[in-house]
């Protein structure tokens, strides 16, 4: 039986269904892989540049976890346990033991302009806003990756440089660094960002998800930069409904809040038909409430 061990308490085996990751006293299968020549170089070269987990606090999920054989089809990493993951590949070619293309965190996405790295913009945009890169690039890709700002990941995010909201992730940024300055910050908690509605790593994400430190009830914030269209009020209201079917959200209330630079006419009044709160964000940081 296949196996390989790392420095940072990582060892991966190949079982029957694929590869056994095991780390910080957790495990999981990827499901179909083998851990071929290429397979171990793109590992190795991941946790070289940083990337060093590959287990994290809530990824997978508890259910996907070993002794469940069926796991996900996935391998992931991410610099630290309690950050989103970075880099996910999902594609393994078993005719020629390699892997495919990679999916990298959308909150890359300035770094990744910066650095020159033709990103697919097609199939992101069929990707949840993550960033897709061709096999090719994926290794060179990789050896970039242990110079970028890896706290874009993490709730205790650096203060963006420069002015004016240029992605929604600054917007995103700019709200939990100063979650206490918020329209919000008084009664909720911030519960997780980029909170996964449906599981797997292409699910839909809740931009902000936050909590009610005295009653429970959840807030659902979703951002835009520019100008809101009336999608993303109905955007909102399917998240909501989406969280209402799910067992740990049966109890408390659930709202929805729309932050966008711009709110027209036509998406207020959307809002106001679907009980949506909105606020009109402008730089540096002020959310104003509109209609």
């Amino acid at each position: 039986m296949t196996q390989a061990t790392f420095s940072i308490g990582l060892s991966i085996e190949e079982v029957e269904s694929g590869l056994l990751v095991q780390q910080f006293g957790e495990a999981y299968v990827a499901r179909n892989w083998r851990l071929t020549p290429p397979v171990k170089q793109v590992i190795e070269t991941a946790l070289s540049s940083g990337l060093t987990c590959m287990i994290r606090n809530d990824h997978p999920r508890r259910k996907a976890r070993w002794p469940n054989t069926r796991g996900v089809v996935y391998l992931a990493f991410s610099p630290e346990r309690g950050d989103q993951w970075s880099l996910a590949i999902d594609t393994f070619h078993a005719g020629r033991g390699d892997f495919g293309h990679a999916v990298f965190n959308g909150k890359y996405h300035e770094q990744f302009i910066s650095a020159g790295i033709p990103f697919d913009f097609e199939k992101r945009n069929r990707t949840a806003g993550h960033l897709v890169v061709a096999r090719d690039l994926v290794i060179p890709t990789l050896r970039l990756l242990s110079d970028f700002d890896h706290s874009v990941l993490a709730l205790n995010r650096k203060t963006h440089e420069g002015d004016g909201f240029t992605t929604e992730y600054v917007i995103q940024r700019e709200i939990l660094t100063n979650w206490s300055r918020t329209p919000w910050g008084a009664r909720y908690d911030v519960f997780q960002d980029e909170f996964p509605l449906d599981g797997g790593l292409n699910s839909r994400r809740v931009d902000i998800l936050a909590r009610d430190r005295v009653t429970g009830d959840w807030l659902v914030i979703e951002l835009k930069r520019a100008e809101a269209k009336p999608a993303a009020v109905h955007q909102v209201t399917d998240y909501l409904l989406a969280l209402g079917k799910k067992d740990g959200f049966a109890h408390g209330r659930l709202d929805g809040v729309l932050v966008a630079e711009r709110i027209p006419a036509d998406v207020l009044s959307v809002a106001r038909s679907e009980n949506i709160r909105t606020y009109e964000a402008s730089w540096p940081l002020k959310l104003t409430r509109v209609g």
